[in-house]
């Protein structure tokens, strides 16, 4: 009886450091994430911008058909910034990844600015949701972007 009972109490223990293990791994793997997030969102050359963004990766702008592949966002990233005075900044605010750590997605506060036609500059805030995937070489990739206008918010700070 006693050894079924060290045999049971050492698979508690293996399993319970396992856990710990596994949710600190996760732990780990949301604040580099959210750390990748922020980088993308510093990222001024288109080259720098698309590296962070997978082969794949799909785009789901504001009134836009779903934009799947570099040169698809390109095209519209290009109308985009043809806008006078047409700015993008956001700031992660959660980042969640899956217990496999390559399965990962961030929340985001984006603030877009334009200037209006009479050449007054119009702040937009948005709530931005990107999916990212860990690539073969363990980087982190966004593999979907989804956005869209919200009136509520007032800042991109967390």
């Amino acid at each position: 009886m006693r050894r079924l009972f060290l045999v049971v109490f050492a698979g508690i223990l293996l399993v319970s450091c396992a856990n710990e293990e596994t949710t600190i791994n996760i732990t780990q793997e949301e604040a580099n994430l959210m750390e990748t997030s922020r980088k993308w969102s510093q990222s001024f050359s288109t080259e720098e911008y698309f590296s962070f963004i997978g082969e794949g990766g799909i785009m789901m702008a504001p009134g836009q058909p779903l934009l799947e592949g570099h040169e698809k966002i390109k095209n519209v990233l290009k109308e985009f910034q043809s806008l006078p005075g047409f700015r993008v900044t956001w700031e992660p605010q959660e980042a969640f990844v899956s217990k496999s750590l390559d399965l990962g997605y961030t929340i985001d506060k984006m603030l877009v600015n334009f200037d209006d036609k009479d050449g007054n500059t119009v702040n937009q805030f948005e709530k931005v949701v990107s999916i990212w995937k860990k690539n073969e070489k363990g980087e982190w990739k966004m593999a979907v972007d989804i956005w869209n206008a919200d009136p509520t918010l007032k800042s991109i700070a967390k």
